[in-house]
């Protein structure tokens, strides 16, 4: 896993500038957790492109339709590249944060950045002004940082600039997956249990067809929920991890007191235990 080299290169760091390490230490366990929890967006192999594909080749089964014609799904194609996008902005944020708070701000490739994001609809998602303006801070800010070495002991000045820029997008990301996406699942089960209690109260099918019928729908069901659990324990992640941020913001002026440092530690605990929550759902 990319997260966890990172993790492997900033302890060999520390060994060396043990100092300077120590102090920040628990700025950096937080952002790391934050960078393993943010990564499993990586794991939902689940998005606007696949459920329109469901959507589409549920109705060409129901209606007994065999063509050539694919489902074409291209607005779902672009709300998924637009989250892809949010994702890497984010991720590109906090893996810069872990290595400015280890003193070892390494090269990044921020290519997947350079293309802005538009405001406009984009079939079930829907970009703002806000949404534009705030990737554009954090891509700026990580040109920065990563173009300027000057800038790798600024962390106040980096997180600072990018707490609300960061909060919306981490909160974006999270209402594009747990609202709208798991809305998409919900209408799936709506759909699917019609579908199935209308064969069951079917005369012309037989006892055993029926109850291969009911099973199929909880097989069904079940994947479905599997699908929307996963999702709301990811949006948990999310949540934590803007929490978390907030609170190093807050307490920028007392980065080394004891209570930030315990504060930040509990953070990354508990971003780590839903961490561990969502690679049950795999």
């Amino acid at each position: 896993m990319k997260t966890s080299s990172i993790r492997i290169s900033l302890v060999t760091v520390c060994c060396i500038t043990a100092a300077s390490c120590f102090n920040l230490q628990h700025v950096t366990d937080y952002s790391l957790s934050a960078l393993e929890g943010v990564q499993n967006f990586e794991n939902i192999h689940y998005g606007f492109t696949q459920s329109c594909s469901d959507r589409c080749i549920f109705r060409k089964t129901n209606d007994l339709v065999v063509d050539k014609n694919t489902c074409g799904c291209l607005s779902e194609k672009k709300a998924d590249s637009i989250n892809l996008k949010i994702y890497h902005a984010v991720y590109g944020y906090f893996e810069s944060l872990a290595l400015l708070s280890d003193n070892d701000l390494a090269t990044y490739k921020i290519e997947a950045l350079e293309n802005a994001l538009t405001e406009g609809d984009f079939g079930p998602i829907k970009i703002e002004k806000e949404q534009v303006a705030s990737y554009s801070q954090v891509a700026q800010i990580l040109f920065r940082a990563f173009g300027d070495t000057k800038q790798k002991n600024k962390i106040k000045t980096y997180v600072t600039e990018a707490n609300e820029p960061i909060k919306e997008l981490l909160a974006y990301l999270d209402f594009n997956l747990s609202f709208n996406l798991y809305g998409k699942l919900e209408v799936e089960k709506e759909r699917n249990q019609s579908y199935f209690f209308d064969l069951t109260k079917n005369d012309a099918l037989t006892l055993f067809e029926k109850r291969r019928a009911t099973q199929e729908y909880y097989q069904r069901l079940n994947e479905i929920k599997k699908k929307q659990n996963q999702l709301l324990i990811y949006s948990r992640t999310l949540q934590k991890v803007s929490e978390g941020h907030q609170e190093l913001f807050e307490n920028l002026e007392t980065l080394k007191a004891k209570e930030i440092k315990q504060l930040l530690f509990s953070y990354a605990n508990e971003i780590d235990i839903v961490i561990t929550q969502f690679k049950k759902t795999e």
